[in-house]
């Protein structure tokens, strides 16, 4: 009977650690766009974003000359669709360690339609580009206590396959003594 304890333990660690892995493994998503002659990768880390919440992307900017990409600078802001009853919402945006990365994030407090804008200046001129985003409310519950009141009859139900179990052992001690 240890052994069955001991296997649904590491069965609900494992469980446990690949969420957590998962969780912190890179981008949800990746967008290409182009402006004139440059191309972005936007790598956005969920999806999702929710209101009130930091939504967090990464750029990588390649130009077809790769000359170009000195003194690029790039601005970032959500810019609420005509539906959305919100103003426009500026990004912090700073330069990652590598030429032509930077990395950014902005808080959005009304759910509805966006556009991330992103303005990438340098030596080929300045052009826009735009990403749509659907910004959505958050849950009513946090995910985890959902699943937790969503399996509790399984521990329940654990919980009278134990006692049973035990009732079992106790009927047959007392039809067979020893």
């Amino acid at each position: 009977m240890r052994r069955w304890w001991l296997a649904a333990l590491l069965a609900g660690a494992a469980l446990c650690s690949s969420a957590i892995a998962a969780a912190g493994q890179g981008p949800v998503r990746s967008e290409t766009r182009y402006a004139g002659p440059y191309t972005l990768r936007i790598d956005l880390y969920s999806d999702p974003p929710f209101t009130g919440r930091r939504y967090s992307f990464d750029v990588v900017i390649t130009a077809t000359p790769p000359t170009d990409l000195r003194g690029l600078a790039l601005a970032a802001s959500a810019i609420p669709e005509a539906g959305t009853n919100a103003t426009a919402v500026r990004a912090i945006v700073s330069p990652a360690g590598q030429t032509g990365g930077f990395q950014g994030y902005v808080t959005m407090g009304v759910r509805g339609d966006w556009r991330l804008r992103f303005t990438v200046g340098g030596a080929a001129g300045t052009n826009v580009v735009d990403l749509p985003l659907r910004v959505a409310s958050l849950t009513a519950i946090p995910i985890w206590s959902a699943w937790l009141i969503g399996l509790s009859p399984l521990l329940g139900l654990l919980l009278f396959g134990v006692r049973q179990r035990s009732y079992l052992a106790r009927l047959q001690r007392g039809a067979f003594p020893a």
